[in-house]
């Protein structure tokens, strides 16, 4: 793996927006991912940060994340499926600063049971608070996920977290496709 850099995405009308598309559309299914015209406007919010992450070679995958007051929230990380393994997940996490809470679905297979693996390699802990995903897609279910962090946070953190999350990342959900 060579270097990693991340370029900041903060306008739809971003060149790298074709690669960064494809491979959101690919890896997230519709519950958990935006439309094209929500994701444009999510770009506008100053605490919503989307990355194009790129090695020497070009484009390696893509990080979303909110700045939600104390607690930098992972929204989205996918790594190309030919890199994965490579190292460019870890890289990536390791450009946020603690703390750290992100989403995973519980574990009931093996790809399940990989991602958790992942990162709790990258130092993230299970976090023993129920939480709901709200679709992304209005008429979609709402998804029940585990949290992790990244260091272990408190009751009263994650509750500061939740109310956050509702306040900023589920503001931005639609009912419509690209």
């Amino acid at each position: 793996m060579s270097r990693l850099t991340a370029t900041r995405m903060t306008s739809p009308l971003h060149p790298y927006t074709d690669a960064w598309w494809a491979l959101y559309e690919s890896a997230f299914p519709a519950t958990e991912r935006r439309s094209w015209a929500v994701h444009a406007a999510a770009l506008r919010e100053t605490l919503f940060h989307c990355l194009y992450l790129a090695d020497d070679s070009g484009f390696v995958g893509l990080l979303t994340y909110w700045q939600l007051a104390e607690v930098v929230y992972v929204e989205h990380l996918a790594i190309v499926p030919e890199l994965r393994g490579g190292g460019y997940g870890h890289a990536a996490l390791e450009l946020l600063t603690s703390p750290v809470i992100l989403e995973i679905e519980p574990v009931v297979d093996a790809l399940t049971a990989r991602r958790l693996a992942f990162y709790r390699s990258c130092g993230f802990v299970e976090l023993p608070t129920p939480h709901v995903q709200l679709a992304y897609q209005v008429g979609q279910p709402d998804i029940p996920l585990l949290l992790l962090s990244r260091p272990f946070m408190d009751e009263a953190t994650v509750a500061r977290f939740e109310q956050l999350y509702l306040e900023h990342p589920m503001r931005y959900r639609d009912s419509a496709g690209r």
